[in-house]
């Protein structure tokens, strides 16, 4: 422990008797375990926590895969799931849950509130408990809309006084009256799903066939204890293909595949944040690089003081140990300045990190980020000071002393020569990371729907199916409220759509050609429209014609298709008159093709052009729809004659998510511009760090061969040819740093390729690009020592030495 502390003691002197060595060092490391802690908390808090949930090593869900799903969404049919709860023997508890929008009418008026759809089986595979009454119940499940809820004890609080006495009480959603027959326990939150504040039976049953293709739940399931993952997948294999034989034996690729519900909530985020953590890794060991060649620049200057302390006794062990302390207090100091780095890089990220990413409320600086930040700062004195100590103490005592500690040795010349290649080698990829997702964010920005777009606002309606029972009554509903608003001083047009190519919809049904075989259909995207709604957008019909005033309720069913659906099934044919089936569904099950309109570019990047399929919702009315408005004014300004209008129909209608045309591009490309927005700032860090430690290397390279560029100067070379042999050192430490890192910039290029779209992940231009920026910064970082070197007088170095 006295050794130990003669070595901090000595450390601390040295620091202070050289601050600028030590100010840079430790703001370097400060940066790199900055924001290394920074993403390694955010990674902590949404991957590595364990879910706040109970037996959460044995919740499942279970994922529909079919024609058509995305990776990124899960969820699965009511009548799949009610088959797996009936045979499972594995299973404890499943059942299936949605979010489902209420409308609650009160003295003062009516509001919006955050609903949702639940079976029994959710709420016990997720082991919630009520803090009052109790749950919902396999009683409450009527086949159609339910007189009970539950409520969150947030609802309970803050909605309806926190009255002891609410159980049995009534409120009314959406125009019916609902018994509230329990409380939720504090802090209850369905994963994925989102805020919920009453939560009801779903209106139907679960087991009825017409719901069999309503992919739209997420299911929640437990294990019973002592069932493997790996024993349920097999059990759920086999289920499956019961299903499979029943319902979908002409369906290619149909499969249903259990996932963990850890996995549910965080496997579309894990590989892009273990992707910017790898990123902030190779910041942080350019750092390392960084400060071990200034403690090697430094050691080599001290050669007289260590040559001095070994005649003195001190032996070669000692003198790495004294160095590695050293190492360890810059690292140390570094990681405290670097933690209120991480906390501001921390607050940054969830303040501009997109919608989406789950549980990044739960992120905060913890125990665990500390003791991360403590190990990060004991590794990086490791990393940075160990092969410089052991090179710094090798030292020739009579050179040393002779030299008076103004030359380096020419193995810590090459260690830091080595040092700079690598930081221009690390420091590629993430430039050409970043500029491969600043191509494709351009890319992305320039989606070009084929429609004038700055006078469009959209909006979602729900209206309560209780006070509307009948589809007819809905569609009436939609007449009317489209001639309400398109009445509206400044509106042009008017049309309704479900979510559709512009709102994100992944809603798909299998289709069968009328006279083909069963095992012959094929998946297609379907979505139900309003007529003129094609007009409204500025999208015209390339052939047929469009839905019209008889296209009613009741009547046959017609319908649209966009051209990749025409030509991919009538190849240099007319569609028109053709008919297509649907084997399953509740809506209508034939449709007669009416006419084609041109294909609609997805508002989502990198979202491929699906066939496409439209019907009436005049014919097929549903409950929910996004209005589309025209405007010859600037949208925003009709907002709030919108909202009147839709009051003066019915009190109980609410507009969400008003938005213009540009801002939900905006939003689509909000995730796109943060993953570019990260990469850039690590590469550009990384560049600066690499910039600032070829300058480094240089500035000591000039300073130890003072005399030796004085000799040249007085034999005649000229001050140009100084310049050149400078800068011609560190440019080509620059083109074989560029050389080795493109290799890591083609791996990299690999990783993030989900990421990018519109640009090939190894597009030649853009690795070059990168190259020659790299080149150009160590380039510019050369020209001042190569500057300096050229003004030094021939006489004075003479004299001086």
């Amino acid at each position: 422990m006295r050794e130990l502390t003669t070595h901090i003691r000595y450390a601390a002197r040295a620091l202070l008797a050289h601050r600028t060595f030590a100010l840079a060092a430790i703001l370097t490391l400060a940066l790199g375990i900055g924001l290394t802690t920074a993403i390694f908390t955010v990674l902590n808090g949404v991957v590595l926590r364990p879910l706040s949930l109970r037996n959460e090593d044995r919740l499942i869900t279970l994922c529909e895969l079919y024609p058509g799903a995305t990776r990124d969404w899960c969820s699965i049919s009511p009548p799949s799931v009610a088959d797996i709860a009936e045979r499972s023997r594995g299973i404890a508890a499943v059942g299936i849950a949605r979010t489902w929008g209420f409308t609650m009418t009160t003295a003062d008026g009516s509001t919006g509130v955050a609903g949702g759809l639940a079976t029994p089986g959710a709420f016990a595979a997720l082991a919630v408990r009520p803090q009052l009454g109790r749950l919902i119940e396999p009683g409450d499940m009527i086949g159609r809309p339910s007189t009970v809820a539950v409520v969150t004890h947030e609802m309970w609080q803050n909605k309806l006084g926190a009255a002891r006495d609410i159980i049995g009480r009534s409120i009314s959603l959406d125009g019916m009256a609902v018994t509230i027959v329990g409380v939720l326990e504090p802090g209850i939150q369905f994963p994925v799903i989102g805020d919920v504040e009453v939560w009801r039976p779903p209106h139907i049953d679960p087991r009825d066939e017409r719901h069999r293709i309503w992919r739209g739940f997420v299911a929640f399931g437990r294990l019973r204890e002592g069932v493997t993952m790996r024993a349920a997948r097999a059990e759920i294999a086999a289920i499956t293909a019961e299903i499979r034989a029943a319902h979908f034996s002409g369906t290619a690729g149909w499969d249903i595949q259990p996932r963990t519900l850890r996995d549910l909530v965080v496997g579309e985020v894990r590989e892009p944040l273990l992707l910017f953590f790898g990123a902030v890794i190779l910041v942080l060991l350019v750092a390392c690089a960084n400060v071990a060649n200034l403690i090697l620049a430094r050691g080599a200057a001290r050669g007289r003081e260590i040559a001095v302390r070994a005649a003195l006794g001190a032996s070669r062990a000692w003198l790495v140990q004294s160095l590695l302390v050293e190492s360890l207090l810059i690292a140390i100091l570094g990681a405290a300045v670097g933690l209120t780095l991480a906390e501001w890089a921390t607050q940054a990220f969830k303040a501009l990190a997109p919608s989406g990413i789950p549980r990044i409320e739960e992120v905060s600086t913890n125990g665990t980020v500390l003791a991360f930040a403590i190990a990060l700062a004991l590794l990086t004195s490791v990393v940075c000071g160990l092969v410089p100590a052991l090179r710094v103490s090798r030292v020739d005592l009579s050179q040393a002393l002779r030299e008076g500690g103004r030359t380096g040795s020419s193995r810590s010349g090459r260690l830091g020569r080595a040092l700079v290649i690598a930081e221009l080698a690390i420091a590629l990829p993430l430039v050409s990371g970043a500029t491969l997702l600043a191509r494709s964010f351009m890319v992305q920005t320039q989606w070009r729907p084929g429609f004038e777009r700055e006078h469009l606002l959209t909006f979602s309606l729900f209206i309560p199916t209780t006070s509307y029972p009948k589809r007819s009554d809905i569609g009436s509903v939609w007449d009317r409220l489209e001639s309400e608003i398109a009445g509206i001083p400044g509106v042009t047009a008017v049309g309704t759509a479900s979510a559709g190519p512009l709102f994100g919809s992944r809603e798909s049904w299998e289709m069968q050609i009328e006279g083909q075989p069963p095992e012959e259909r094929t998946s297609v995207r379907w979505y139900d429209v309003s007529p003129g709604f094609f007009s409204a957008l500025g999208v015209p019909l390339v052939r047929g014609r469009d839905f019209g005033a008889k296209d009613t309720y009741g009547t046959p069913t017609a319908a649209l298709v966009n051209e990749t659906l025409a030509n991919r099934f009538w190849p240099g044919q007319d569609p028109i008159g053709k008919r297509l089936v649907f084997p399953s569904g509740d809506l209508r099950d034939t449709f007669t093709i009416a006419g084609v309109v041109r294909d609609i570019p997805s508002i989502r990047p990198g979202t491929s052009l699906d066939p496409q399929l439209f019907w009436s919702n005049r014919q097929a009315p549903r409950p929910f729809t996004y209005f589309l408005v025209r405007t010859s004014v600037s949208p925003a300004s009709v907002t709030g004659a919108i909202r009147a209008r839709l009051e003066a129909v019915n009190q109980d209608f609410t507009a969400y998510g008003f938005a213009t045309m540009p801002e939900l591009v905006a939003r689509n490309v909000r995730s796109p511009r943060f993953n570019m927005m990260l990469i850039l700032t690590f590469g550009l860090v990384a560049l600066t760090l690499a910039g600032i430690g070829t300058y480094g290397l240089l500035a000591y390279y000039v300073e130890q061969r003072h005399r030796e560029i004085g000799i040249r100067l007085a034999l005649g070379a000229t001050r140009r040819s100084v310049v050149a042999a400078v800068m011609r050192s560190g440019l080509t430490l620059a083109l074989i740093g560029a050389v080795v890192g493109m290799a890591g910039a083609l791996v990299l290029a690999r990783a993030i390729s989900a990421f990018v779209w519109g640009v090939s992940p190894h597009d030649p231009l853009i690795l070059a690009g990168s190259a020659s920026v790299v080149v150009l910064v160590a380039a510019i970082a050369c020209l001042v020592p190569a500057w300096r070197a050229s003004r030094l007088d021939p006489a004075l170095m003479l004299v001086a030495d």
